[in-house]
């Protein structure tokens, strides 16, 4: 995920360096450490954003499970470190176009199942007086498919894999011979979305190359069978 390479992660990391290495450094010399909770909340933030048709919604309420060893460790630091974490969110929230339903809410829980070093973060969205509006429309990139001569259909590539194929449970399906049950797939991590084949009887091309794996550029034409799809960033 690209949350290990965002700046507010470590602006996260330098303001609570004084609390660990101070009053905190033996304690969290082991188990659980807090920039690994960080990140933890952050993925869950990005997986469980709600894609509107011009904006979108964030979780904004997390629960961090830890277990007894880690939970007994952090007892003394808990409202500090949620302090930082609430505006861990709020940043990411900023820097991503997020809009959070209501005010940042961290709460710890113990998990009895869990073992000294894990950790479980459940993210949900939670309305609240206060409300963070998206700082803008998202840019999602789209393909626009071109399967008879009639107008193109426009696929929004909302969630990070797309897979293109004649299966009905495709996200892209397109009716064309040429194509296998589970074609090709685009993933899109990181602003960058790659074209993968999938083993396909016929192969995939990309601008009438044939590739097995390709970044992709605003504008590429990839072609399946006879169905071509072209890929724009917005």
């Amino acid at each position: 995920m690209r949350s290990d390479h965002v700046p507010n992660l470590r602006d996260f990391e330098r303001r609570l360096g004084g609390l660990v290495e101070g009053l905190f450094s033996k304690t969290f010399r082991s188990g659980v450490q807090p920039i690994e909770i960080a990140r933890h909340v952050v993925r869950a933030q990005d997986a469980g954003r709600q894609v509107g048709v011009q904006e979108v919604w964030a979780p904004n309420h997390f629960e961090i499970a830890l277990s007894p060893g880690d939970a007994e460790r952090y007892e003394h630091a808990e409202t500090a470190i949620a302090g930082e974490l609430k505006q861990v969110i709020r940043e990411n929230a900023g820097e991503r176009g997020y809009g959070l339903v209501g005010p940042p809410e961290i709460e710890f829980l113990v998990d009895e199942n869990l073992k000294k070093g894990d950790l479980d973060v459940h993210a949900s969205l939670v309305e609240g007086a206060e409300k963070l509006q998206p700082s803008g429309p998202i840019h999602l990139p789209t393909l626009l498919v071109h399967e008879d001569s009639g107008s193109p259909q426009t696929v929004r590539l909302t969630k990070e894999v797309v897979t293109i194929g004649r299966l009905p449970d495709c996200e892209v399906v397109i009716k064309d011979r040429g194509a296998s049950r589970r074609h090709a797939q685009i993933r899109t991590k990181d602003g960058v979305s790659t074209l993968t084949d999938l083993g396909s009887t016929n192969g995939t091309r990309l601008n009438g190359a044939t590739v097995q794996s390709r970044a992709l550029e605003d504008g590429d034409r990839i072609t399946i069978g006879t169905t071509v799809l072209e890929y724009r960033r917005s």
